[in-house]
């Protein structure tokens, strides 16, 4: 995932719409089919995602104290939180890793993962775990959270390493949060046809016994210099979703026994001031969207609402009516596909 907390502040203009839908109900967990939105954090965003159909929002940052603006927006538009805090600290926890046991390769010119070891205090699996049952504490007063995100980017040239951690976190969050799950996230590449941009040692920290859920993000390629609407990427993902399901299913995954969350590519353009994220069409979205519905995702929803890479001329579902679009078919595509 785009490990990032800031973003764009831009408005609403263009954004469609869906017609009103039910909020999903505050409760303890995850409803059954539900609509998740990266990063909807401010009240604003909050108004805008609720119209578009989502239902949940995984927030990187600290879910919002009762009474604040943030709170009471997601209040009144029945926005549930899944709390991402728990990825950071074990982001930290594997920067500090590869700043000190595991290195990236001598042929890398600096550390790809994390350039500097940004919070070294994070020195330990004992330290982890004394900061999740803190936010675990802090949750516990906060009745919109309804499931911890624990798993993103890793360092890819130290496969596993966070497994047995995850195993340690997730009987944390059993027994103090019980009924929220624990949501592991593996990245890939939207990639050409017939072509797999995945790492298949990326499912080495997957477990029974860490994950509750497993989500999918694949996002077409970073970097490039050059406009491109995507048009040569095959974003029903032909290839892709069937070699991570036999990547995690060696390491013990069974998509009946624990959901997929598929988690689709909203944002398109420019990015990060100099280069051009490729995508992104209606037909694009509802492609994507549509492919990990049949696949077998039980969740569906779209990176992201806010990221620090995005500037004013980054399309976002904040201010593009394509993207609002594809959500819309995407949401709608699922619904059929659960519906059967």
């Amino acid at each position: 995932m785009l490990f990032s907390f800031a973003g764009c502040s831009a408005g609403t203009a263009g954004v469609r719409t869906l017609p009103p839908v039910a909020p999903a109900a505050l409760s303890p967990s995850l409803p059954a089919h539900a609509i998740i939105g990266f990063s909807v954090d401010t009240p604003q965003r909050a108004a805008t995602a609720a119209k578009q159909g989502i239902q949940t929002t995984i927030l990187y940052g600290a879910p919002p104290a009762p009474g604040t603006p943030l709170a009471k927006a997601f209040k009144a538009h029945g926005i549930t939180v899944v709390d991402g805090s728990v990825s950071n600290v074990l982001f930290a926890w594997e920067c500090h890793r590869t700043h000190t046991v595991a290195p990236p390769p001598s042929s890398y010119a600096y550390n790809p993962y994390c350039r500097t070891d940004f919070n070294p205090h994070v020195d330990s699996p004992k330290v982890v775990l004394r900061d999740v049952a803190r936010i675990l504490a802090r949750d516990a007063k906060r009745s919109s959270v309804v499931g911890y995100w624990v798993l993103d980017d890793w360092a890819w040239w130290d496969p596993g390493s966070g497994r047995d951690l995850l195993q340690k976190i997730h009987a944390l969050i059993a027994q103090h949060a019980p009924g929220n799950p624990a949501i592991c996230g593996f990245g890939a590449g939207v990639g050409k046809p017939g072509k797999v941009e995945w790492d298949p040692g990326t499912a080495a920290n997957y477990s029974n016994a860490g994950c509750d859920v497993v989500g999918w993000y694949n996002y077409s390629p970073f970097g490039r210099r050059h406009p491109s609407l995507g048009k040569e990427l095959d974003w029903r993902m032909t290839a892709l979703l069937p070699a991570m399901s036999r990547s995690l299913a060696k390491q013990g995954w069974k998509l009946q026994q624990t959901p997929l969350y598929g988690i689709g590519q909203a944002w398109g353009g420019s990015f990060d001031k100099r280069d051009y994220q490729p995508g992104l069409t209606r037909g694009e979205m509802l492609d994507q969207a549509r492919a990990f519905c049949k696949f077998g995702a039980t969740y569906v929803g779209w990176y992201a609402w806010d990221d620090s890479g995005y500037d004013k001329r980054t399309e976002t579902p904040n201010n593009s009516a394509a993207i609002s679009d594809g959500i819309a078919a995407g949401i709608d595509a699922c619904r059929r596909v659960w519906k059967t």
